[in-house]
């Protein structure tokens, strides 16, 4: 079994939910200025090339700093001006009355001038993967800090792409953002204390990427914890503790929700019936997999199928 290093299988994910990254704007911001973002089903990632500003996300407030980056994992709504003061226009109804084609937008004033780029990540099933699900309500990188600063290459290529805005810039800001997340990713995991970081963290761990990969490999498999034990070389009791001290779940109970978003892949982009999606997921018994699918994912399979073609 070719078994997915950890970064190979953080990025396998990734790619296989169908992540795809696009700049709302590279806003030239002068005081008074605001945007107000609405609830997505999409991430959103708020950098801050040069300038101060403030970002509200309910009660919460932040002060963003030149270099600051912050991702919104769940895409609530929110928003980003130079002072609470200041009014606040609809990102929708602002970006209505932009020129198309422009590299940049001007906002607000004549006062001191801020540089953002706003983007977001889609994905085919935003809220199944522990991905974004383990994250917390924002993750903020200070642009002071070193794992700012480890940003700065990927940021600087970015702005500058957006702006000279050449063939196939579209294609290359999108993979830009995708890995923008990564490294935003990898900061964040990298911060937390040991079983802080979930899933990303047990990435980092040898012996559980290796049980991850396993699992992810084959996950239509009949694995039992003894069996995935034997595989990365420790045992059972070992792998089932630091397993759900850090991913935060057992590892069949991982296993039902991989074989899951699997089966639920498989529904959105092929046409072969519920036996057949079962079988390849691991399940000898449809109405198991009915069964299982309808606990991880809300609804029935054939139902889950009909929604997604319906969207």
């Amino acid at each position: 079994m070719d078994l997915a290093t950890p970064s190979d299988l953080l990025g396998r994910i990734l790619e296989r939910t169908g992540l795809r990254g696009q700049v709302y704007c590279r806003t030239v911001a002068r005081a008074p200025w605001g945007l107000r973002f609405p609830p997505t089903n999409t991430a959103t990632l708020h950098m801050v090339i040069a300038g101060t500003c403030h970002l509200w996300r309910g009660r919460e407030v932040l002060a963003l700093g030149p270099g600051d980056v912050v991702l919104l994992p769940r895409g609530e709504g929110h928003s980003v001006a130079d002072s609470p003061r200041s009014p606040r226009l609809d990102l929708g109804d602002w970006l209505s009355t932009r020129g198309a084609g422009a590299s940049s937008y001007d906002l607000g004033g004549s006062g001191v001038e801020s540089r953002l780029l706003c983007g977001c990540f889609t994905f085919e099933d935003p809220g199944a993967h522990p991905v974004l699900k383990l994250l917390p309500g924002h993750v903020h990188l200070r642009g002071a800090s070193e794992e700012a600063r480890a940003l700065l290459p990927t940021l600087s290529l970015l702005e500058r792409e957006y702006e000279r805005a050449e063939r196939g810039v579209s294609v290359v800001v999108s993979r830009l953002l995708d890995i923008l997340l990564i490294q935003v990713l990898r900061a964040w995991a990298d911060a937390q204390p040991p079983g802080g970081a979930g899933w990303l963290g047990a990435l980092g761990d040898p012996t559980l990427a290796r049980a991850l990969g396993c699992l992810h490999e084959a996950p239509g498999t009949d694995w039992s914890v003894s069996e995935l034990a034997r595989r990365v070389g420790t045992s059972r009791a070992t792998l089932a503790r630091r397993f759900s001290a850090e991913v935060g779940t057992t590892p069949l109970e991982y296993l039902t929700q991989l074989r899951m978003r699997e089966a639920a892949h498989q529904l959105k982009q092929g046409q072969d019936g519920l036996a057949a999606i079962a079988s390849r997921v691991g399940y000898t018994s449809e109405f198991a997999f009915n069964r299982a699918f309808r606990r991880v994912m809300g609804v029935p399979p054939g139902e889950y199928r009909r929604k997604v073609r319906e969207a």
